[in-house]
């Protein structure tokens, strides 16, 4: 293989591919617009959450009108820079290196994507449990799931857009259940299809590996809310370092920018994959976790 002929755009096309694969949380929430992020807001917005109103009445067409105000809640959303840069000399480039997508893309934007991915993982795994220690049977999960949708929707979160996200051990448990309807993805190159268990109770059902292996979060789309920006590369300046090829890829909710620099001090080529990530809880009110016994 030619590796010094290898650009960036080739290397994002391989990307796109991987993140088709690797990303399935982010899409299950609410993605804050990348365009919020930059300016004055060094990386920081503030989402505005509408808090319920109550209705008035009046008996009377002489009765004065009450007023209310009209309340919100403000949930600070901040990102991180998360990204994955190697170095590879001319000899690894020439003698060592076979297929530069397999041995060198695949380990960075894997890295990366679980990377932005577990800003969304921790603030689920982080949460209290609403219910602890759910028998490891059918029957206690069916309880533990119709005690999570009595939970949302006494809270009048909408019937729409609910997901149960749930690590592996979960997926067992779940897969007894006999009115669960499983999901066949075979053959779909989408990461939430791919992910997708099934579905009960108007919940979809999403096993990650990103959360821990017992536990399982219900919620509604608005419950979480994420964000995600790719970095902004401009060209440097001249020295013993250039020849700057960068490109972007898109997948899903999530975008990152790839860079291949040449480094003359080591006879070096750098590669660097990176993107900006955050997540926040928006409303715990559309929020329920069990966790299954020891």
């Amino acid at each position: 293989m030619a590796n010094s002929f290898v650009t960036a755009k080739q290397v994002s096309s391989a990307a796109i591919e991987l993140l088709a694969r690797n990303i399935v949380l982010p899409q299950t929430v609410t993605m804050a617009p990348a365009g919020e992020f930059s300016g004055p807001s060094g990386g920081t917005v503030t989402i505005r959450v509408p808090q319920p109103g109550t209705s008035n009445t009046r008996a009377d067409k002489t009765e004065e009108i009450t007023y209310d105000d009209v309340t919100e809640a403000n949930v600070d959303l901040s990102m991180e820079y998360i990204y994955h840069a190697t170095r590879l000399a001319h000899e690894e480039l020439t003698l060592e290196l076979v297929d530069f997508a397999a041995q060198v893309t695949d380990v960075q934007v894997d890295a990366v994507a679980r990377g932005a991915e577990n800003k969304l993982a921790s603030e689920m795994n982080d949460l209290a449990n609403d219910e602890d220690a759910v028998g490891r049977n059918a029957d206690d999960i069916e309880a533990a799931i119709l005690a999570a949708r009595e939970d949302l929707s006494k809270n009048d979160v909408p019937a729409g857009n609910r997901y149960i996200a749930h690590g592996p051990e979960v997926t067992s448990e779940l897969l007894k259940i006999d009115k669960f309807v499983r999901v066949d993805a075979s053959g779909d190159d989408n990461a939430l299809r791919q992910a997708m268990v099934g579905q009960l109770y108007g919940f979809t059902f999403v096993e990650s590996n990103a959360l821990d292996p017992d536990i399982a979060v219900a919620y509604h789309r608005s419950g979480f809310a994420m964000a995600n920006k790719r970095p902004v590369v401009s060209a440097p300046g001249g020295g013993q370092t250039g020849m700057v090829d960068t490109a972007s890829a898109t997948q899903g909710p999530l975008t990152l920018t790839q860079v291949f620099q040449w480094d003359a001090r080591y006879a070096a080529t750098s590669s660097m994959l990176a993107t900006f990530a955050g997540s926040k809880v928006v409303d715990e009110d559309r929020i329920f976790k069990f966790q299954l016994e020891a």
